[in-house]
């Protein structure tokens, strides 16, 4: 993508970025749930990038299939090449045929403008895994019922988007070493909110399997975990291998 392009895109992007400042006015203090844009080149080139791949798959001349989304942060953006997640995507997900949508440093917020500003499937996604919500609290202002408002959302915009796609909606991963931790003990109350947030929203399911990342004192490990927040290349498949079971059941159905 040019720096021409990345211009257009970063002016549009603050028109849109006011109303979102607008909005915020209105739902005092909640950004979680309002849709906004991250004013940064390589946000905007990635998202080209993934503008490109869906309609490469709407383009009936090309062999492009695209089944599986998986949106996040920057823990499913390290499924990407040169992240440690690269040689698990090869092995699980690109048989998925699965478009990678985790954007590192994303909030909940970030998410929704860009599903809002994606083009659509001609032949819609059959299953999406969703993961997001660590930054509005670890490292954001939001308080944790905030953010699960936010994965909420996020899971309404998805099924709005495509109504007969299943949506599997993963607990947010456990950060930090230690359990008393005041970053675990965030994640912990944003998980416990999500269950009755998703319930009524059609065709989702909820999964939390932090547990598996975890000793059985609760400790987060250096082997597991490098920098106490995104998994190493075995985290990556434990992951994998806890949720590929129900994605193919849900791609299969």
């Amino acid at each position: 993508m040019n720096r021409f392009s990345v211009s257009i895109l970063i002016s549009f992007a603050s028109t849109s970025l006011s109303t979102a400042v607008m909005a915020d006015d209105v739902v005092k203090n909640h950004p979680s749930i309002t849709s906004q844009v991250r004013l940064s080149s390589w946000w905007f080139s990635r998202h080209s990038e993934k503008i490109a791949e869906i309609e490469a798959a709407n383009d009936p001349k090309k062999d492009k299939k695209i089944e599986l989304l998986m949106v996040g942060d920057s823990i499913t953006h390290n499924f990407d090449k040169d992240g440690p997640g690269a040689p698990v995507w090869e092995k699980y997900f690109t048989p998925l045929n699965a478009l990678n949508l985790g954007f590192g440093g994303d909030r909940t917020n970030h998410v929704l403008w860009r599903l809002e500003h994606l083009p659509k499937l001609k032949t819609p996604p059959k299953a999406a895994a969703l993961m997001i919500g660590t930054n509005n609290i670890c490292w954001g202002s939001d308080k944790p019922m905030q953010a699960a408002e936010g994965v909420q959302a996020i899971a309404r915009q998805l099924n709005k988007t495509y109504p007969n796609m299943k949506i599997l909606v993963l607990g947010v991963f456990p950060r930090r070493r230690n359990l008393d931790h005041p970053h675990r003990k965030q994640i912990i109350e944003l998980n416990s909110y999500l269950p009755k947030l998703l319930n009524n929203i059609p065709n989702v399911t909820y999964m939390d399997i932090g547990s598996k990342f975890l000793d059985d004192k609760g400790m987060l490990s250096k082997e597991m975990m490098p920098d106490t927040t995104h998994p190493s290349e075995k985290g990556h498949e434990i992951w994998a291998k806890a949720i590929v079971p129900t994605l193919k059941n849900m791609i299969e159905k």
